[in-house]
């Protein structure tokens, strides 16, 4: 009589799956925003099919659509204090690694600074058109001598400033300055009334 022997070895019952069970997040595009929020980005990864939670650190984020084969969810960021934090998806199959995001503070307040004024002299009269060149000059006013000039405009990066030299009090070279919201510089040379 024969017995049969039925081995208890089950290791090569099931080959390995490739990648995890569950979600895989490989990254948020664009991976920044503002601190406010409210912005729309982009999920990549494998597996986020029927993803039922987006978490920003430990605040949720509304989920805007995702596609039938799970490689995107697209979601609207939720406000938080500025630096980085991990995003996480969660669905049935359970959460996923964690990819950074990054909330951008509000920039600080720049102050301007001028570099030069172009011409550099004109007649005690006033009457000249001139332009200041510098940095962060958008919304500036200008003073000559202490005398407001008449400010015509900026250009849209704020290093041009446009304006129209006032009536000097007599010849000679003066100061010009150059104020907005976040401070004052004096340009190099002042501005000479001839």
């Amino acid at each position: 009589m024969s017995t049969s022997v039925i081995s208890s070895d089950q290791s090569r019952s099931a080959a390995p799956l490739p990648f995890p069970f569950g979600p895989l997040l490989l990254a948020a595009l664009p991976g920044a925003g503002p601190a406010a929020g409210g912005n729309t980005i982009q999920l990549l990864g494998l597996g986020l099919s029927g993803v039922t939670g987006v978490m920003f650190g430990t605040t949720p984020a509304t989920v805007v659509s995702q596609d039938l084969l799970g490689l995107t969810v697209t979601v609207v960021v939720p406000a938080h204090a500025a630096g980085v934090v991990p995003v996480t998806v969660t669905n049935s199959s359970g959460t996923s690694n964690s990819v950074s995001y990054t909330y951008l503070g509000t920039p600080a307040p720049t102050p301007p600074t001028a570099a030069s004024i172009n011409p550099a002299s004109g007649p005690v009269i006033g009457g000249t058109p001139f332009v200041i060149t510098g940095t962060n000059l958008t919304g500036g006013t200008v003073t000559v001598n202490g005398v407001a000039a008449t400010v015509v405009g900026a250009d849209p990066t704020g290093t041009l400033l446009i304006g129209i030299t006032p009536t000097g009090a007599a010849t000679g070279n003066v100061p010009v300055v150059v104020t907005t919201a976040y401070g004052s510089a004096t340009v190099p040379g002042g501005y000479t009334y001839v």
